[in-house]
């Protein structure tokens, strides 16, 4: 059961895109939101596709709770989780997701490194920040901040499993075992890394096997612990909150008519306003988003062409439903 579904950047990418025109921005200020822009979109196609694979193979079940972009802050310490699953063990599996275009690779010391046109960037452990992740919610937990259940009078307690999900890219591992590096799969290996693990649970555990109402319960209070976040993302590229006046609906038409008259109609149709993707927010050609229009089992609603597969997978299985 879905609990909350995932969100998504475009409110602040709008607010971002809007930002680089501003009167005060440098040059290397546009540049580091530009940036900020590309992080935000890779960042929800690398969610979203996860989400996908969650949704798709537990989010229908009564015996997993499914929540995604779930932000909790206790003690001063704040833990964004990308997805929460947890199931009638009260086991609750943790998932970071990421996306590396151009591959990851690890070292025998557990640092990641990503590319990007084909440089090297050191970019932050996904294991550590789950490890991270989990003792907020270890602390959430140990401080009764969520009422679990109880069987022959001891006190369920849940277990934290960590998985790192990867969207896009190969995984290039070091030789030597890494702590922690077993949990860093691909998206597609989610259904079946899960399921092997349950396939392990010995008899005994089942006896703290949980009914799908206190799962149901377990799982709204968790959601109930959700803090979102409004960043301000001028004071965070020092630059003022100094309006950036929108163009006059005639001074908008007189330019686009004046657009037309020097670069002619071809151009001026390129130079149309730019679409994104409904799922990862990323900007899509003219020509994707008429295909898109086109196709009556997306209900108007444009994908980029990665995207494309899956919201046609997702829109059949909604067909089929009895």
């Amino acid at each position: 059961m879905i609990l909350k579904a995932q969100e998504n950047s475009r409110d602040d990418i709008a607010t971002l895109e809007q930002l680089a025109r501003h009167p005060q921005a440098t040059d290397v200020q546009r540049q580091q939101i530009s940036d900020q822009i590309r992080n935000l979109r890779s960042g929800d196609r690398g969610e979203a596709e996860a989400a996908y694979e969650i949704d798709l193979h537990f989010g229908r079940s009564p015996n997993w709770m499914i929540i995604h972009d779930l932000r909790i802050e206790h003690r001063g310490f704040v833990a964004q989780i990308d997805h929460l699953m947890i199931n009638r063990l009260l086991e609750f599996w943790v998932l970071e997701s990421k996306r590396f275009a151009n591959g990851v690779k690890i070292n025998e010391h557990g640092e990641f490194t990503t590319f990007y046109d084909r440089v090297p960037r050191g970019a932050a452990s996904p294991i550590e920040q789950n490890r991270r992740h989990i003792k907020v919610l270890e602390t959430v937990i140990a401080d009764g901040m969520i009422r679990l259940p109880s069987r022959i009078g001891f006190t369920v307690q849940p277990k934290l499993k960590s998985l790192v999900l990867i969207s896009q890219g190969a995984i290039n591992r070091p030789r030597t075992h890494v702590p922690g590096i077993e949990t860093v799969i691909k998206n597609d290996q989610l259904s079946t890394t899960v399921n092997r693990a349950l396939d392990k649970v010995g008899v005994l555990a089942l006896t703290s096997l949980v009914g799908q109402a206190t799962l149901e319960g377990v799982g709204h209070q968790m959601l109930a612990l959700h803090r979102p976040i409004t960043r301000r993302w001028a004071a965070q590229f020092r630059l003022s909150d100094t309006p950036i006046p929108a163009a006059e609906p005639q001074e908008a038409a007189a330019n686009s008519t004046l657009a037309r008259r020097r670069i002619g109609p071809a151009a001026a149709s390129q130079a149309a306003p730019e679409r994104h993707c409904t799922n990862c927010a990323v900007p899509v050609s003219q020509g994707v988003a008429r295909y898109c229009t086109t196709q009556p089992l997306f209900g108007g609603a444009i994908f980029c062409m990665s995207c494309q597969s899956n919201a046609l997978r997702q829109a059949k299985l909604e067909a089929a439903r009895p």
